[in-house]
């Protein structure tokens, strides 16, 4: 849970401190204002980036050379600093004011998932947006993930430079073993993400999307004819000549979705990729919670504005039920629905100023 909050020179924001709620934390104002810039810093101190941008120069207040956010966290019954500097030169982070190596630490102990405006990229777009979803899941889940995906994205590294001069003895033959190997594991332990987060997903379409018929397939990332990633890549052996990079493995995962038996992608109304992205990360949520016993952070960017009124009123429903601390950015505040949960803290948020109003019994 986070307990408080302090960002620095982050978009629109000068310097912010907020204490917020243990259940749910609303900010509302007028657009431009500043809220989902709140709820990005979040995200930012959670991942290293918002779930608007990757790029520095997106999240840095006119003028200024560096941003920081810091926050204080409740994690498995301690209390934890965590805090992260980013420039255009480097980036620093610390946990109890000790430096810390990777991002990996910060997403441990604060993980978040948000549902903003761009969240149907998960239906509509590319793959990666996909494969990304399942790493989060499996990186909180499964211990021995974070490790195989570092192995992998090494031997992928050094195999497509191997390609890349047109190499065909044994050092491509044994990084061709050992990225076999580590591509195997990592598709294992997504399908079993895949297969758990599956079950979930249907329950929450049930909810948001009864009148349509949906399923969710798993691709691999290799032929289905083939009995390992090895083989697969030994029959393209020709073709990655050619190409000059690894043809097959993991990092051509990708699940589908279907609507009606027919791509998602393509004959889903945006309203509709809308209820399906927020079913999978709503899946995602409860799904940490049932296999890590935790909950997550989570923010939900201008909800109203997004969905129609029953809609919106179901998936809020739905996320009260996961238990999670959940942070909201509005501008018309008089359209949430929060009673069920038992108090909320209300913040008005103008020109990048945030005022508390009160906390308010739901």
């Amino acid at each position: 849970m986070l307990c408080s909050l302090e960002a620095r020179n982050f978009r629109i924001l000068e310097h912010l401190e907020v204490t917020p709620g243990e259940e749910v934390t609303v900010f509302c104002g007028a657009n431009g204002a500043g809220k989902t810039s709140i709820l990005e810093a979040i995200d930012f101190l959670s991942r290293g980036r918002s779930f608007r941008s990757r790029q520095l120069e997106a999240l840095l207040r006119r003028g200024s050379r560096e941003v920081t956010v810091t926050g204080s966290v409740r994690h498995a019954g301690m209390r934890k600093h965590l805090g992260i500097r980013k420039s255009a030169g480097e980036r620093q982070l610390h946990c109890d004011r000790r430096p810390v190596h990777s991002i990996s630490n910060h997403a441990g102990i604060l993980p978040v998932v948000p549902v903003h405006p761009d969240s149907h990229r998960l239906v509509q777009a590319g793959a990666r947006y996909r494969r990304n979803y399942l790493d989060w899941s499996a990186f909180h889940v499964k211990p021995a993930f974070l490790s195989d995906w570092r192995q992998f994205s090494r031997c992928l590294r050094q195999r497509n430079q191997l390609l890349r001069k047109g190499e065909r003895g044994r050092p491509l033959q044994a990084w061709t073993r050992q990225i076999a190997q580590a591509g195997e594991r990592i598709g294992k332990t997504r399908f079993e993400v895949f297969e758990e987060i599956r079950r979930i997903f249907e329950l929450f379409t049930g909810k948001l999307l009864p009148e349509a018929g949906i399923s969710m397939s798993y691709y691999r990332g290799w032929p289905g004819e083939c009995r390992s990633l090895q083989e697969a890549l030994e029959r393209a052996a020709d073709q990655e000549r050619q190409i000059r990079a690894t043809r097959w493995g993991p990092h051509r995962a990708d699940f589908r979705l279907a609507l009606d038996g027919r791509p998602a992608a393509r004959v889903a109304s945006r309203g509709q990729q809308k209820l399906l992205a927020a079913s999978l990360l709503l899946a995602q949520i409860r799904h940490l919670r049932d296999h890590a016993q935790r909950p997550c952070i989570v923010l939900l960017d201008d909800l109203c504005a997004e969905l129609d009124r029953p809609h919106a009123q179901t998936l809020m429903q739905a996320v009260q039920s996961l238990g999670c601390q959940t942070f909201i950015s509005t501008v018309e505040p008089e359209r949430l629905d929060l009673q069920g949960w038992r108090q909320a803290e209300m913040f008005h948020v103008k020109q990048g100023t945030c005022t508390r109003l009160r906390g308010q019994a739901a």
